[in-house]
């Protein structure tokens, strides 16, 4: 059981999700609960594991939830059964920590540049999600780093953004460059960085302006050349 709770925290925080791993530390009286029991909850509110079922795992739930949207790294929890209507009586308590790691860095391009940058930032605490449109670019890149294979029409439907990430832009072309950009620039990215010379950069700013994006807004993306 505790197996799968913490495969499932994994998959999701390594999909780029936040997920809150809560446990029971103390019962009393007749709890449905006992000490050591485990959920992990996405926040969705899709879980695995248990807290004793009921009620009372449902609220449970319902706080993990709120503690994942509100941003917080750990919380604590208490239920007296009774007030919830629980015939067992009883009291259960507990602690909740949010997996996910904030510095989550998206790497568009899987070719050379995506290739190397990629392992070295996770060796740095970043967890990596390179994103490419050829099946290709995935094979042979580490576990510890995903891989979404997609096209730019896709990336609304296929990427899963929390907290304010990372963004590095490396693509093989203009045109996919122009649609990474667009698809940073609307979302709350905390750093966008491109790869790029003066002319393509400044062609590329030229058309996003043209498209209704201002000029704060572009000086928000940091250029190397």
């Amino acid at each position: 059981m505790v197996q799968d709770v913490l495969q499932f925290a994994q998959e999701r925080v390594l999909s780029g999700e936040r997920v809150a791993l809560v446990t029971v530390t103390k019962t009393s009286g007749s709890s449905p609960a006992s000490v050591g029991q485990m959920i992990a909850v996405a926040i969705d509110g899709t879980s695995s594991g248990t807290v004793g079922g009921g009620t009372t795992e449902f609220q449970v739930k319902k706080h993990a939830v709120k503690a994942i949207q509100a941003g917080e790294i750990v919380f604590s929890f208490f239920f007296d059964h009774s007030e919830s209507g629980m015939v067992c009586g009883g009291e259960m308590s507990g602690y909740g920590t949010i997996l996910g790691n904030e510095n989550h860095l998206y790497i568009y391009g899987g070719g050379h540049v995506g290739q190397s940058l990629a392992p070295l930032a996770v060796t740095i605490g970043f967890q990596v999600t390179v994103v490419d449109d050829r099946p290709e670019m995935g094979e042979g890149l580490p576990e510890t780093i995903r891989y979404v294979c997609c096209p730019p029409a896709d990336y609304e439907k296929m990427i899963t953004l929390t907290g304010q990430p990372y963004a590095v832009i490396c693509t093989r072309g203009h045109k996919t460059d122009d649609d990474a950009l667009r698809f940073c620039l609307g979302h709350a990215f905390g750093y966008i960085g491109m790869i790029g010379s003066s002319k393509k950069v400044a062609t590329l700013f030229q058309n996003l302006k043209q498209s209704g994006y201002t000029q704060s807004e572009l000086e928000n993306v940091y250029n190397v050349h």
